[in-house]
């Protein structure tokens, strides 16, 4: 079950990713995510913040243009893997999992269109993220 769910999420991530290039002229769309939660996702999705490590990972690999910041620091080894105007990226810190260091005002600043997760969907990152999309609107 957990393994469908992670991979639920994921499609879903990647979906939305992808269609975004679509959405730059529709009018908002309704998403439902892997919780069964209705997302109002804007017309024109420009910048997406990553809430943890996999989903960074993700948006990475699918649509780096989109990229507000990173979720941590590079290693110095890890540096070589990513492209430089995308290495530069702010670090924002991590919405999700044991550890999150995202403050809450610097997500703000950074005005993502949209923010997402990819992992493990049960009932409490439902509320996280719940309470992600009321702090942020």
């Amino acid at each position: 079950m957990r393994r469908r769910n992670l991979l639920i999420s994921f499609l879903a991530a990647a979906t939305a990713l992808a269609g975004s290039a679509s959405l730059a002229s529709a009018e908002q769309r309704v998403f439902t995510d892997a919780a069964g939660r209705k997302v109002a996702l804007p017309g024109k999705i420009t910048g997406v913040m990553a809430a943890g490590p996999p989903a960074s990972v993700l948006l990475y690999s699918v649509a780096p243009e989109r990229m507000v910041g990173w979720v941590r620091e590079f290693k110095e080894e890890e540096k070589a893997f990513i492209a430089a105007p995308y290495r530069d990226l702010p670090v924002h810190g991590r919405l999700t999992g044991k550890g999150d260091t995202a403050n809450m005002e610097a997500v703000l600043a950074m005005k993502p269109d949209i923010i997402f997760d990819v992992g493990t969907v049960n009932p409490t990152y439902a509320s996280l993220a719940d309470k992600v999309q009321e702090q942020t609107g």
